[in-house]
């Protein structure tokens, strides 16, 4: 597996224990299995092989679904480094967004990387 370790996302999501990640920096087709079965399990979406491929959020290769992240943008208009660093931390939908999705779904457990 990659050694190297990659910044979290702006929401705080840990692209080190993402299977879309793990599964494309190591070209791992099983763990690219795993996270399809994920989103269909789980989310009930449907997504092709091909399309789950990520080299993490602060790349310029994210996840279709993490393109356009809100968080991304805010970040930029305010020149920070990640949500965390903002005075309204953590904003509302922010706050929201984390509870039901940041480092719960779709990653391998803390211990396994």
């Amino acid at each position: 597996m990659d050694d190297k370790k990659p910044a979290p996302c702006f929401c705080g999501h840990d692209c080190a224990r993402c299977l879309t990640y793990l599964a494309t920096v190591n070209s791992d087709e099983e763990l690219r299995k795993q996270s399809q079965r994920f989103y269909r399990d789980t989310l009930k979406l449907d997504i092709e092989l091909p399309k789950l491929r990520c080299m993490g959020g602060r790349s310029k290769d994210v996840f279709y679904l993490c393109e356009g992240c809100p968080w991304m943008r805010c970040c930029a208009e305010r020149e920070l480094n990640s949500c965390a660093q903002c005075g309204e931390y953590p904003c509302e939908p922010l706050a929201a967004y984390r509870e039901k999705y940041v480092n719960k779904c779709n990653q391998i457990p803390c211990d396994m990387s």
